[in-house]
């Protein structure tokens, strides 16, 4: 699966997120801790709005918070709200590319992509953001220059 980097990155912000729950995070500081342009973070950040799972301040201590708790929000939500969906091929999901393949009804490799995107959806959709916060802590215990 060829994950965008707006699917990535967009999952390294809601960790960013998560990591400082119910806390106001400005665009300078995901920008800064994840090592995303603030440009891009920018846009990252309105879709996710967009797709209701940050909801954002303005001014001086402004900046953006989860909207539902992190142990709510899946790596399935954050990925599908950026990419729009975590199908391996166009083939499997012919609304992507809005055509479909010739070779769909026959093929059997199409099988296989389809049960490698329910793996995927699987996963993906049960890995929390606590989960991924768990994974960072433990990732991270002890640095000091974080």
């Amino acid at each position: 699966m060829w994950l965008s980097t707006k699917g990535r990155y967009g999952l390294r912000a809601m960790l960013e997120l998560a990591l400082h729950n119910k806390e106001t995070i400005s665009i300078h500081q995901i920008s800064k801790s994840q090592e995303i342009t603030t440009q891009y973070a920018e846009q990252i950040m309105i879709r996710l709005k967009n797709a209701g799972l940050v909801e954002s301040k303005r001014g001086p201590s402004g900046g953006y918070r989860l909207k539902k708790e992190p142990s709510e929000i899946t790596a399935l939500d954050t990925i599908k709200a950026l990419d729009g969906h975590v199908d391996p091929v166009f083939c499997v999901n012919p609304e992507v590319s809005k055509k479909e393949c010739h070779r769909a009804s026959r093929c059997a490799t199409r099988l296989l992509w389809e049960e490698v995107g329910k793996k995927i959806a699987e996963v993906l959709g049960s890995t929390t953001l606590s989960d991924l916060v768990k994974l960072d802590k433990k990732l991270n215990e002890g640095r000091e220059d974080i």
